[in-house]
């Protein structure tokens, strides 16, 4: 350790004196060594002319004095927290945290001035002060002002504005304390992140023994949290994001503002947590403000909207997902309201966009959650707060789904609407089990009739005009009055032996039939258990199923399988099943969300052409980083010569779709095979960047290090939990109906179990790709089962062979 220590230092009396602070501490423990102070105009003390946010980017205060340090001019720097960059560089880490001075933003009158005068505007110098004062005078003017304490405090007594908000605490190191004419409480302004503490950075591989006894523990917990609020929000500097951490009886309460800056609207919010927890405190404080700020943004922009809404009628079809029309789907995705009943599909409420509100109104026969005069209101009255409200209904809006009655009451108050058909059952649910309701050679026409009726009172229904039209008869509603439906066809002359099917389940994995006679059918339904929902269907073309029936020769046929899939790629893998006759609940239990802040990534776009291979993970990190390409502008030449590995087929073609053919591909698709495989070709001397997931596998970046390459780990994207607030994953599984889970990857089974907390893990049967996702299932007790290859196709055959395997045994 050197007795000479040089301490870099912005230029301004402030600064030089926070620096004397850190040297006086280490002479005082220290007196064999020597201190000095170099002094430096950094990007920030140059530029006046303009606010920071105006200026833009990061680290305005400190670049000049990273570039010291890294050439050995100075072994330390001292700054003032709140004006750092929040990514911390690992070749310049940050040593110690002083206690912490006053943190509370304060007013300055002019010298002799006693009052704030309106007539001229208040200085500040950031729009994170800007905004809260806004909240507090109104009706003055506010005006940036830039330069060190001084040269702001001389424009202030010249009377060029009638006050300045400051830091108390550089007003305070430099004795300025009676110049404070009003204390902001730091409910009124929110102060930046880190303001009040002295940060001490060095360079990695110093020694900074004589630092031992400086670093205060408490402003560095709340530091860290604090930092990573602002670091989420991809804050700096210049940002309007704050945050203020305080302990209080053992645990860290912290307040933040998030700032939206493409809508201008801002929220202010706080979080309670461990103190050991500091910066996962601030990350979850930083999504939930966020998620927050936008919807009460756009809850607001629905109320002053001037222009009515839109209700869309949109039928759900029969149960099957893939019987959903591209319209409903589409009107469905854009949604502000979803108004749904009991009857609609599994796999079609799981589409519902994830920021729609949803209303249930029940709608199952004999029992509805809410009259319909007061459904017919709610769509009014939403559709005139100016959203978009969809009204989904099981099968057809305008077949029995009383679709005529909110139409009248939409039109009586001008609400704007449109309907969407849906497949309907009558047609479809027969269609499913091999029956034609009409052909040529039986029938000519079908008939379709409600089977419901009102408690207490006798069918309608004209049995002999429907036994005199000779056509197909479908009714719906009707198993609760199936034994009265055959009777009327009977006494009103239909022979006792024609052909008639009862039809459970239609379309969904649950599908069963009866094929009967209208004088037995009621008898053999009970036989067999029929459940609702189910439609009856009378006529010839009944026996026409035994020779027909499609669905349950599909290879899936008969099985519900839950597919968890980050959002983002759910739909392939669905897809696929259902091409092989299974039902799918799509279910995504992760969902990708690229960080805020990519300047990580955004460094090392500046060196592509330096790097010897990319390495990517998943196809997500191919998404991210092709999208900052993008945004930033890169060129696709720099990557010249750059080798490219991808862990796995899904990676590989993400990869192509871009025109770019992968260099390296593991023979087997995980973390740790891809760094094992990948370090046996390298010398030791190669340059790596790895741009993936938050959490990602260490062991791959273990193996590559033990060769001696250099390797940089760059975070791009996270992976937040999810689970659908319509579907009780874990009650599917408790009654058995679910039949298998498929999952891709590790952190798809950690959201599946978070959303399905108590489940009794050994009745799930999961089908996994790859050693580490079977792994992760095993630990919870499930009964797993391994694809021979990590990918789709792969996984889905291992699902044909289980399903099989059952088959045989049964």
């Amino acid at each position: 350790m050197s007795n000479k220590i040089v301490i870099g230092s912005r230029e301004s009396k402030l600064a030089v004196l926070q620096s004397q602070m850190v040297q006086d501490f280490i002479v005082q423990n220290h007196p064999d060594m020597e201190v000095d102070i170099l002094t430096m105009k950094t990007t920030g003390d140059k530029i006046l002319d303009r606010t920071l946010d105006k200026i833009g980017g990061k680290g305005l205060f400190v670049k000049e004095l990273d570039r010291a340090l890294l050439e050995g001019r100075s072994q330390l720097s001292v700054h003032s927290l709140k004006d750092m960059p929040m990514e911390e560089s690992e070749e310049l880490p940050i040593l110690a945290f002083s206690k912490r001075e006053d943190v509370r933003d304060v007013l300055v009158f002019p010298k002799g001035c006693e009052e704030l005068d309106a007539s001229k505007p208040i200085g500040c110098s950031s729009l994170r002060r800007k905004l809260q004062l806004q909240e507090i005078f109104p009706d003055v003017k506010v005006k940036s002002i830039r330069g060190n304490l001084q040269t702001r405090l001389e424009k202030l007594d010249s009377g060029e504005y009638s006050a300045l908000v400051l830091a108390a605490a550089g007003l305070k190191r430099l004795g300025l304390e009676k110049r404070i004419s009003r204390y902001f409480d730091t409910e009124e302004i929110l102060p930046a992140a880190g303001q009040g503490i002295l940060a001490v950075q060095g360079k990695k591989g110093l020694d900074y023994e004589y630092l031992k006894g400086y670093d205060d523990p408490e402003a560095h917990s709340v530091a860290l949290a604090e930092r990573a609020f602002v670091r989420y929000l991809n804050g700096g500097c210049t940002s309007p994001v704050a945050a203020y951490g305080q302990i209080q009886e053992g645990q860290l309460k912290l307040c933040g503002l998030y700032y939206e800056e493409e809508t201008g609207h801002y929220l202010k919010g706080s979080k309670t947590g461990a103190v050991s927890e500091a910066e996962a405190l601030g990350i979850a404080l930083a999504k939930e403000l966020k998620e927050r700020c936008r919807k009460e943004y756009k809850v607001a922009k629905q109320e002053e909207r001037k222009e009515m809404g839109k209700v869309w009628l949109v039928g759900a079809g029969p149960g099957d997902a893939g019987l959903f029309t591209l319209k409903g789907a589409d009107v469905l995705e854009k949604a502000d309201v979803v108004v749904y009943d009991s009857l609609v599909g599994q796999g079609i409420l799981t589409r519902i966009p994830p920021d729609a509100r949803l209303i249930n109104v029940g709608k199952r026969a004999g029992h509805h959650m809410m009259p319909q005069n007061m459904i017919n209101q709610v769509l009014a009255d939403e559709a005139k707060k100016g959203n978009r409200v969809v009204r989904l209904k099981g099968g057809d809006p305008f077949l029995f789904g009383r679709g005529g009655e909110e139409l009248e009451l939409l039109t009586k108050e001008g609400v704007p609407y449109e309907v969407v058909p849906g497949v309907t059952s009558p047609i479809s649910v027969p269609a499913y089990n091999g029956i034609p309701v009409t052909h040529r050679d039986f029938c000519s026409s079908v008939h379709i009739i409600t089977g419901h009726k009102r408690q207490g009172m006798e069918y309608d229904i004209d049995f002999k005009a429907l036994v005199h039209t000779k056509g197909t008869l479908v009714f719906l509603m009707g198993l609760t009055a199936m034994e009265d439906i055959c009777k009327g066809l009977m006494e009103a002359g239909m022979d006792p032996d024609m052909p008639a099917a009862v039809l459970s389940k239609g379309t969904t994995a649950g599908q069963r039939r009866v094929i009967a006679t209208i004088s037995t059918l009621k008898k053999e339904s009970d036989r067999q258990k029929i459940k609702t929902p189910a439609i009856i269907v009378v006529g010839k073309v009944c026996t026409l199923s035994e020779d027909f029936a499609w669905y349950e020769k599909l290879p899936l046929a008969g099985w519900k399988i839950l597919v968890t899939r980050p959002r983002e790629n759910i739909s392939r893998t669905a897809a696929k099943l259902r091409e092989k006759g299974a039902e799918v609940l799509e279910l995504p239990s992760i969902s990708i969300s690229p960080l805020e802040d990519q300047s990580r990534l955004q460094e090392a776009f500046a060196k592509l052409n330096t790097y010897d291979w990319l390495v990517f993970t998943s196809p997500a990190g191919v998404e991210v980083f092709w999208r900052e390409l993008g945004k930033k502008k890169v060129d696709i030449r720099c990557l010249g010569s750059v080798k490219i590995a991808a862990i796995g087929e899904g990676t590989k073609k993400k990869l192509l779709e871009r025109g770019i053919y992968a260099d390296f591909v593991p023979s087997v698709y995980d973390g740790d095979t891809l760094g094992k495989e990948l370090a046996s070709l390298l010398t030791g001397k190669e340059k790596i960047l790895i741009p993936r997931a938050m959490l990602g596998n260490k062991t791959l970046v273990e193996e590559l290090e033990k060769t001696g390459a250099s390797v940089e780990d760059v975070p791009t994207y996270e992976t937040d939990y999810q689970n659908c607030p319509l579907i009780d994953e874990k009650k599917e599984f408790e009654e058995g109906s679910i039949d298998m889970v498929v999952f891709t990857s590790a952190s798809t089974v950690k959201g599946f179990v978070k959303s399905t907390n108590g489940l009794d893990y050994s009745r799930v049967r999961a089908a996994c790709i790859g050693k580490q996702t079977k792994a992760a299932a095993d630990a919870y007790g499930m009964q797993t089962y391994m694809s021979e290859k990590a990918t789709i196709d792969s996984l889905i055959e291992l699902v044909e062979t289980l399903k099989r395997s059952e088959e045989k045994w049964n």
